[in-house]
């Protein structure tokens, strides 16, 4: 069952409310659906990969999906999707940024130190 919206700039955002005659308890897009199926395949491959398998693992990672998934689709509107999301995120990673001058470090021996702090 789909819940329609009158207007067509939103319809984008189609509410998957559950299979015919019944309805799931909570209310996703889309997106969020797809959203949360590549950040589980991630932390299943992730879990594999590190080899930390079992049942505490995987329930408190996907506490971290269900998580991650509502703050990345808090930023996922009928303007902005999720391409344009994770372009956004590749431009500001990839952009070019000043670089700093390097740190002066004093170069003091452990005496030296203690000399200073009689003075």
């Amino acid at each position: 069952m789909q819940m329609h919206t009158d207007d067509e700039v939103y319809a984008v955002d189609n509410v998957f409310l559950g299979p015919p005659g019944t309805r799931l308890p909570w209310r996703a897009r889309y997106q969020a659906y797809g959203v949360g199926a590549f950040l589980t395949a991630l932390l299943l491959g992730l879990e594999i990969q590190l080899g930390v398998l079992g049942i505490w693992p995987i329930a408190y990672g996907m506490l971290a999906v269900i998580f991650l998934t509502r703050q990345i689709c808090r930023h996922i509107t009928y303007e902005h999707g999720v391409l344009a999301l994770l372009r956004t995120l590749w431009n500001e990673v990839r952009a070019p940024r000043q670089r700093s001058a390097p740190a002066v470090t004093a170069d003091m021996s452990l005496p030296d130190i203690r000399r200073r702090e009689q003075y």
